[in-house]
């Protein structure tokens, strides 16, 4: 906390000298030697930097099986380390256990790589990702506490679930609708799971975070394959199997919101389980009619997010509906353009253009301002 905060502040009659003189004390004990730490990191980056200049020198040098052993002893010595550490209240217990664990998750990941190049073998990429899932999710499930782990969770969850889908599509020319459907639905499956996990071991931030980043993929899935009227992804075959692979999501996805809502009858629960379920119901529409026009299109696109931003304020989520609020404001003027292609091709069009463009952003910047939830305190219901 600054000083010149907290004195503007005290100008503004927000809080007196008492409070102003208890603030600064308690900030005080709580302020952590940020320069000692910088010099700190930057010893350890040059020692580390400096192994890696080592290695990277004679790594021609090194026999293969060598260095995969090296490779293993560090996975080894830091997965001890991390099970011999006790869990530390405070700044280092809850971020340094965090970042030695992705380091660790890392090591692990770049083995595969390691191994595959000493012997010179071949596989489909998805193979050494979900190996690597089974092996290291556990851990970093039972050890993980913070956005950097549940990060990079979920880009292993869903880099393995692309690269099958890649595969999967060059093995046959009819892949299965059902097979596509729970692998592209591996996001939504995750989400009841880590809302299940709520209130069982203590770390109720690490399953909200992962639950967050999960709806995040689900929001980037059914925006993408709104905007370009088609299945995302590759080619799926015939029409049907695309027909077929819209229904399954909408029930896959409608009983993960029903799962949900049975854990959590909360606000944030209902909301959570609203969203899903209409990403599958707006995926489903978007095929039907997404495709037949550039109004009908942008119309369901406009509905999924207005959808959101109504969940966001029944839940209490400021920044998810300021976010819905400006995605609707561009589609919006998007679609204005696309209606009136020939626009841009005057001055004058240029000029009610460049109005309208200013319109919608004072409008949308209004009624986000007049509607977004209030901000509620770190911990509270309304936070996302």
């Amino acid at each position: 906390m600054s000083e010149r905060k907290l004195k503007l502040w005290l100008e503004a009659g927000l809080i007196d000298e008492a409070t102003l003189r208890r603030i600064a004390d308690f900030e005080a004990e709580r302020s952590r030697p940020l320069g000692l730490w910088a010099i700190i990191g930057i010893g350890a980056l040059a020692i580390g930097l400096g192994i890696v200049s080592l290695v990277a020198a004679n790594w021609e040098d090194i026999p293969g099986r060598l260095r995969l052993l090296m490779h293993m002893v560090l996975i080894a010595g830091l997965a001890f380390w991390l099970y011999r550490q006790p869990q530390r209240p405070g700044f280092l217990g809850l971020f340094l256990k965090d970042v030695l664990l992705f380091v660790w998750a890392v090591l692990g990941l770049t083995f595969f790589g390691h191994l595959g190049q000493v012997y010179q073998t071949s596989s489909p990429l998805w193979q050494p990702l979900a190996i690597w899932l089974v092996l290291f999710a556990p851990i970093m499930l039972a050890l993980g506490r913070g956005w950097l782990v549940a990060l990079l969770l979920m880009t292993g969850l869903v880099g393995t679930a692309i690269a099958y889908i890649g595969w999967y599509a060059d093995q046959t020319s009819d892949p299965s609708a059902l097979i596509l459907a729970l692998v592209t639905s591996i996001p939504v499956v995750v989400v009841p799971c880590a809302w299940a996990m709520l209130g069982r071991t203590g770390r109720d931030d690490f399953w909200k975070l992962i639950a967050q980043i999960a709806l995040g993929v689900i929001a980037f899935g059914v925006t993408l394959k709104l905007l370009i009227a088609t299945l995302a992804g590759p080619e799926i075959g015939e029409k049907g199997t695309a027909l077929s692979l819209s229904l399954l999501h909408a029930f896959i996805w409608s009983i993960c919101a029903l799962a949900v809502l049975a854990s959590d009858r909360s606000r944030y629960g209902k909301a959570i389980a609203a969203i899903l379920a209409m990403g599958g119901v707006i995926g489903l529409i978007g095929h039907f009619v997404g495709s037949q026009s550039s109004l009908l299109g942008g119309l369901i696109f406009m509905a999924y997010w207005a959808g959101i931003g109504a969940m966001a304020v029944y839940a209490g989520w400021r920044g998810v509906f300021q976010v819905a609020v400006t995605l609707v404001a561009l589609r919006l003027v998007i679609l204005s353009f696309e209606l009136a292609s020939d626009l841009l091709t005057s001055g004058f069009g240029l000029i009610v253009a460049g109005l309208l463009v200013i319109g919608i952003a004072i409008g949308a910047y209004r009624f986000s301002k007049a509607f977004a939830p209030l901000r509620v305190a770190s911990g509270g219901e309304g936070t996302a």
